[in-house]
């Protein structure tokens, strides 16, 4: 029986190696090229990169790494071996930063795990030891449902408390010595370190679970009508999945200012108190900015996740989502009646058909046929008009705001805080300190609640926003300003 087990296990061990790109990465004759530049090129893990920039830094490393490795290709060509075998994601990007690349989930689990053999710690710390006993104590008495073992539980940890209080006054206590610190900060950089790759894993599963939703709303003979009424009821499906929910309670405790601030004072107080032999320079760097990349590189995934779901909701109001189901029903019904046709015993291949097939596409039977373009019949000859801005019509305003699906309420905290900060801010200012989240649709709905509780000013200013695309845009708005009256209106 054991026998059947460890090959069972053997088996399963030969499939992972096979099918893993991490562990293929590990295994590949560019592993170190590779690892480095993932490491170096995406420090932050998951964050996606210009191709063209990669490109022009990989040109000039591999100037340099070519004494050592063998490196034929051009960058472009070694970053398509490494998008076809799963170590890099290329993605469209915007009109802006282009096509994209970043680390895969396979790539980031292998840099961990090459980081994990070279690194300086130990994998078996007390401090690690303590933090799984810890873990393990708090899930035996969040899940104990007797109230009286419960509080006997806690009586002991008061008393546990009370005598460490003592202790301290008595000034009885003793300092960690530096190879614990060491030990608990190389726990906490190695906690840390595997959380790219899980963010890596996230975004995957978001982008996974998009498509299938979509795959669901097409689909007409599935599930399609409980997505829509979600969709339709206002539930973010993307939210609510197990992945949306989990990143969601993580992205609450990162984001939250209160527990920031805490977490920035401890890293400053450890900071100060520990000596330069126990945390070399880049230790203290990467300890330094801890949570703040772990804000950024999470700020990353709610934005991603944010716009899947937005996107979503604009797919299944959209003409398009009405097209597509239209064809996916003509699909599925030729193939119906093509299946139909091969199994009835008169048709064959070679039976000439009573419908005739027409060419679709042009023909063309010499070049001289071909008529060549003149540039010059394109040039436009009349003056161009000068646009002139003036006063929209707050009555058109109010029914496009209604039309759309422009987030006031996000829009009226912004305005909150801003007047919190500032005072007296205006349009522009509230951009400032709360970027446009929904492109033009939010200064519509800044401008809109501008009329309804602003306070209107001589003159103009200039608003700048991004739109999803990336591209920047600029405009010019009458100049309005918020006070503490306007907050109070519109709650």
């Amino acid at each position: 029986m054991a026998t059947q087990a460890l090959q069972a296990r053997a088996l399963t061990y030969k499939r992972q190696k096979e099918q893993s790109a991490a562990v293929r990465l590990l295994h590949a004759d560019h592993a170190p090229v590779v690892l480095a530049l993932i490491a170096d090129y995406f420090p932050r893990g998951a964050e996606p990169r210009p191709a063209s920039e990669v490109y022009e830094r990989m040109a000039a490393d591999f100037a340099l790494l070519r004494d050592t490795f063998d490196l034929p290709k051009t960058p472009q060509a070694y970053c398509n071996d490494w998008v076809k075998a799963g170590w890099l994601v290329r993605k469209s990007g915007t009109k802006v930063t282009g096509e994209t690349l970043e680390p895969s989930e396979d790539g980031l689990l292998a840099l961990q795990m090459m980081d994990r053999v070279g690194g300086p710690y130990s994998a078996v710390t007390a401090s690690r030891v303590a933090s799984i006993s810890n873990a393990l104590q708090d899930l035996a008495r969040d899940t104990d449902p007797n109230i009286a073992t419960r509080l006997e539980h806690l009586y002991r940890q008061r008393e546990r408390v009370d005598e460490l209080i003592a202790s301290v006054e008595r000034g009885e206590f003793e300092l960690p010595s530096n190879a614990s610190v060491q030990e608990r900060v190389g726990d906490i950089l190695g906690m840390a370190s595997a959380i790219p790759s899980d963010f890596a894993r996230v975004r995957h599963q978001l982008e996974v679970l998009n498509l299938d939703l979509r795959r669901q709303l097409l689909d007409p003979e599935g599930n399609r009508g409980d997505v829509l009424a979600e969709i339709f009821a206002g539930v973010d499906v993307i939210s609510e999945s197990d992945a949306g929910r989990s990143f969601n309670g993580f992205y609450r405790m990162v984001v939250d200012a209160e527990h920031g601030a805490w977490v920035e004072s401890w890293i400053a107080e450890i900071l100060e108190r520990v000596d330069a032999d126990v945390m070399d320079q880049k230790t203290r760097s990467q300890f330094r900015n801890l949570f703040r990349h772990l804000e950024e590189a999470g700020y990353e995934v709610n934005r991603m996740m944010t716009r899947l779901a937005r996107n979503l909701r604009n797919y299944v109001s959209s003409e398009q989502f009405a097209e597509d189901r239209r064809m996916i029903e003509l699909l599925r019904d030729t193939r119906k009646l093509a299946a139909d046709a091969a199994e009835a015993e008169e048709l064959s291949p070679t039976k000439r058909m009573a419908t005739p097939l027409q060419r679709i596409g042009m023909a063309v039977n010499s070049v001289a046929q071909i008529k060549l373009a003149d540039p010059g019949a394109e040039v436009i000859t009349s003056d161009v008009e000068r646009f002139e801005a003036t006063e929209g019509d707050a009555e058109a305003l109010l029914e496009l705001v209604r039309e759309s699906e422009i987030d006031l309420e996000e829009l009226s905290g912004a305005i909150a805080e801003a007047v919190h900060k500032q005072g007296k801010p205006s349009i522009a200012d509230v951009l400032t300190h709360h970027p446009a989240t929904q492109g033009l649709a939010s200064v519509v709905g800044l401008v809109y609640l501008a009329m309804r509780f602003g306070v209107s000013l001589d003159g103009r200013e200039t608003v700048r926003f991004e739109e999803e695309d990336g591209a920047v845009r600029v405009a010019a708005i009458p100049l309005w300003t918020f006070d503490t009256t306007s907050v109070e209106e519109m709650r």
